[in-house]
């Protein structure tokens, strides 16, 4: 609780801040003036350019370019079952975001521009995140950081994004080959939608717009890693092996020796060497959103070069049996977990367009190394081929319905590769109806590996019709055997509530 204090007043202070910064931005498709006196605003289109204006703009004060956003996202989770003798059976996560916006129009002698002026916009954004897992072996994280913070330059032609930034490649949902610029907050798996795990991280991104094509270029000066546990959380990497071994039936001296092993992480050096770029083209032909990719960066996943217990084969999950078993005839060396990053290129490819009511898309991308977790606990590197194909269809009677399917082949696949068949397929589908003109939702999202028969289930009910809220009443269910990425999760079927409130 004394934490959970800590992270709300921290996001509160910093928020106290945005007086003096008032520096700020927003993304293109969240920008634009107000009509003003019959004299229509310029603004941004969905592709980032400019659209004209039927007439000139008159140019605003300072109060009136500057404004303020923030939300505050809380999420409480329980255990359905008590069927793990060392798993946290509730969790909390707290988010309070904190955000100033300053759009501006070109200054000059006169006071109206025309929509082909050049414009900037600047955005301040601070956030406060708090994760507790408890009661029993208590698991806590506070942090407070930027949040999306940028500057952007833009003219009708040209456009230049500076600073901390999110920026999605691709049109598929929740599983996307192409998206591969931001790591994401693995801490608590996929219980949390794709655009919520999303981590900004620093780049420079420039755009260039012609009539029938939009280039784009990306640089990101740093490596930053996707962010998880490797021990001490049900969703750890090792999840909760310690705890495990602590209290479980194995000889003092076996006991010593794992509760002394660590992860000794090697991160590439900030340096100019190691910085990550890439270049995308869109473009629209016959009606059809279309672009190509290329990614030259590293992998947010670790890379785990060795691991202390040699002549080890671990299948699946990290029990004390199963350990006891894997270790009849182990070797044990004094050395910690290595894991490291290895470096990465993605060439990918997407579309994306309408027949009717229904919406169709898809995704394919060559990696040409990813690393999998094998049998050993070291990681194996394979060339993979990843693509993504499906649809929506939104009813006249507020359903929706979206269907994709996933292929994953791992080039050269291992028999040792935990968790990830050569060709790992999966349905992924969700259904939804809204009442209430909106104000209230009730659907169902799942996902299904058609290799191994594992399943991730969500239902929920959503309502707003609170003013600036949102209420959430969900489940989360993983059902999979031992070799299966769902099945290591089979035990953390929960409910949850969540309430966010946009300030």
């Amino acid at each position: 609780m004394f934490r959970w204090i800590i992270a709300l007043c921290g996001g509160l202070a910093v928020g106290g801040v945005f007086g003096s910064l008032a520096l700020a931005l927003d993304t293109p498709e969240t920008v634009g003036f107000a009509e003003h006196g019959g004299a229509y605003s310029f603004s941004f289109d969905d592709g980032g350019a400019l659209s004209p204006s039927p007439a000139v703009v008159q140019e605003k004060g300072l109060l009136d370019r500057l404004s303020w956003r923030g939300l505050l996202d809380m999420t409480a989770g329980a255990d359905l079952k008590d069927d793990e003798p060392n798993e946290h059976p509730y969790d909390f996560r707290n988010t309070i975001r904190l955000q100033a916006v300053l759009d501006s129009v070109r200054h000059g002698s006169s006071s109206t521009v025309t929509a082909s002026d050049a414009r900037w916009q600047a955005l301040v954004s601070l956030q406060g995140d708090y994760l507790w897992m408890g009661p029993e072996h208590v698991n806590d994280d506070v942090r407070i950081d930027f949040h999306e913070t940028s500057y952007l330059w833009a003219s009708k032609r040209y456009e230049i994004k500076l600073g901390k930034q999110i920026v999605r490649w691709g049109k598929t949902d929740q599983v996307s080959p192409v998206d591969n610029l931001n790591p994401q907050d693995g801490r608590q798996f996929i219980l949390y939608e794709l655009e919520d795990r999303k981590l900004p991280s620093w780049m420079a991104r420039g755009r260039v717009f012609s009539d029938n094509l939009t280039f784009e270029g990306v640089y990101l000066p740093w490596f930053e890693p996707a962010l998880f546990d490797y021990f001490e959380s049900d969703w750890a990497v090792y999840r909760q092996v310690r705890e495990d071994v602590r209290e479980g039936p194995l000889p003092p001296a076996l006991r010593e020796y794992l509760l002394a092993r660590h992860v000794e992480t090697r991160e590439p050096t900030k340096t100019l060497r190691n910085s990550e770029f890439g270049g995308r083209v869109t473009a629209t032909l016959s009606g059809i959103d279309v672009g190509v990719s290329y990614f030259y960066g590293w992998e947010d996943a670790p890379y785990f070069r060795s691991f202390p217990i040699k002549n080890f084969s671990l299948d699946g999950g990290y029990s004390s049996e199963n350990l006891l078993n894997a270790l009849s005839e182990a070797v044990l060396a004094d050395e910690p977990i290595r894991a490291e990053h290895r470096r990465q290129r993605v060439i990918g490819a997407e579309f994306e367009t309408t027949a009717g009511l229904f919406g169709l898309r898809g995704e394919a991308a060559y990696f040409d190394r990813v690393s999998f977790l094998a049998t050993d606990l070291t990681s194996i590197r394979r060339p993979v081929f990843h693509y993504v194909l499906g649809g929506d269809y939104s009813s006249p009677s507020d359903w929706y319905a979206n269907l994709q399917w996933s292929h994953q082949l791992i080039v050269g696949s291992d028999a040792d590769i935990l968790y990830f068949d050569q060709h790992d397929m999966a349905v992924l589908a969700e259904l939804s109806r809204t009442f209430w003109r909106g104000r209230f939702k009730a659907g169902v999202k799942a996902n299904y590996n058609v290799g191994n028969g594992s399943l991730y289930l969500q239902p929920e009910i959503e309502l707003k019709s609170l003013k600036n809220t949102e209420l959430t009443l969900g489940a989360s269910f993983f059902e999979g055997g031992d070799r299966s990425l769902f099945g290591l999760y089979d035990h953390n079927d929960q409910v949850f509530f969540r309430v966010k409130y946009f300030l």
